[in-house]
């Protein structure tokens, strides 16, 4: 049987049971569906984050100092000064310097005796510009805070005072003669935390005790086609040298490659879940085999009759076979566009735009066909070994 024959045979028997070819699709709409939904969500967000990425942290690197004891308070320690900055600044294929802003970034600290009645509990206290710090009891400061007499409390200098300990919050503790309002009490630390046993008021608070400023990172901008590697070297040379009893580390962090590791990541995780959701794609193609032996099963007389009158075992393997693709393949189109809607929905709720690329599309549609294949060629093969006259005869 010519391939255009085997065409028009699978179209006719698929249009003469056409509820059954439907129902017999969903399970390969469905699975094939969600599959591009999340790949061109996960796509999507790996390109957001790229190009988010590239305008922002394009050579660019950061530095950080790890001390040698992870309990150190970063306020006893100086790992970065203006006068570092400024020295950096003169190393060649360096642009600019700048104390990193948010997480371990610039810190002001200061120390003081808190009381409440007959209770006194040294601590020490620390103000970060733009960090949104984890909170146990209370809240964390809002904007609304920076001029009042407000406090964030470290979780044993809570204990010490308060007892339970989330009755502190709303009330007032003393320092340096000014009373400050206990608005937050922050989770118990463990040894991996940088600053521990700190605790937190407006910044405008520590810049009137005099504090101390501690940078304790930084931000580099690079000259173009620069080696990243080999400007930090000449920068951590230069940092060793001017802290040489410093007690810990500098370390550099390269966003981009942040970011590349971010995106393994989100592959990773995309592909994760795609594979499970794709296991409504078996259940589909069992589907398709059930289908396909009923289908066997109507059509023996038909086979019989064929095989009788010179018809091939090898022609009604392939019909049966063609129509089990054409089952799935069909299917699997339906999934497709049904998959690239979805995400377009998604898209107007989602920060970035999902997006389906040819690799998905040319993906989804190899897995129908050879969903096709697997499932249908033990049914066809079961046809084409018919005896043909106990089939006409069945």
């Amino acid at each position: 049987m010519s391939a255009i024959n085997l065409i028009k045979t699978a179209i006719a028997s698929l249009k003469f049971h056409k509820l059954r070819t439907f129902l017999t699709m969903i399970g390969i709409i469905i699975g094939i569906s969600s599959v591009v939904t999340i790949l061109s969500v996960g796509d999507g967000l790996k390109a957001y984050v790229l190009e988010s990425s590239q305008e922002t942290n394009a050579n660019k690197i950061n530095i950080t100092f790890k001390p040698d004891n992870f309990d150190a308070n970063m306020s006893l320690l100086e790992p970065f000064t203006k006068s570092d900055m400024n020295g950096i600044k003169g190393i060649k294929g360096v642009k600019d310097v700048k104390p990193s802003q948010g997480f371990m970034g610039i810190m002001s600290f200061s120390s003081s005796q808190l009381q409440y009645f007959d209770k006194n509990q040294f601590a020490m206290l620390g103000s970060y510009d733009g960090k949104n710090e984890k909170v146990e009891y209370g809240r964390w400061f809002e904007d609304g805070d920076k001029d009042k007499s407000v406090i964030v409390l470290d979780n044993n200098v809570a204990k010490e005072l308060f007892n339970p300990i989330e009755s502190g919050i709303g009330k007032a503790v003393t320092m340096n003669g000014i009373n400050f309002e206990v608005i937050g009490i922050l989770p118990q630390v463990d040894m991996m935390s940088f600053g521990g046993n700190t605790s937190y008021v407006p910044k405008k608070a520590i810049d009137n005790m005099n504090s101390n400023e501690v940078i304790t990172s930084l931000d580099v901008s690079l000259n173009a086609g620069v080696d990243k590697k080999e400007v930090y070297k000449d920068i951590e040379k230069y940092l060793m040298a001017n802290h040489p009893n410093i007690g810990g580390k500098y370390e550099m962090q390269d966003p981009e490659e942040v970011t590349k590791a971010f995106e393994k990541i989100i592959g990773g995780l995309t592909k994760f879940i795609a594979f499970i959701t794709g296991i409504s794609l078996l259940v589909g193609g069992i589907g398709v085999m059930n289908i396909m032996y009923v289908s066997v099963s109507e059509r023996k007389r038909e086979i019989g009759i064929r095989r009788a009158i010179g018809a091939k075992p090898k022609s009604i393997l392939l019909q049966f076979l063609f129509e089990a693709v054409l089952v799935t393949l069909i299917g699997g189109l339906i999934g497709i566009l049904l998959g690239y809607l979805i995400s377009k929905v998604a898209g107007a709720f989602l920060p970035f735009k999902p997006i389906l690329t040819m690799s998905t599309f040319v993906g989804a549609t190899l897995v129908s066909i050879i969903e096709g294949i697997v499932f249908g060629i033990i049914p066809a093969y079961n046809a084409c070994k018919l005896d043909p006259i106990k089939a006409i005869y069945r």
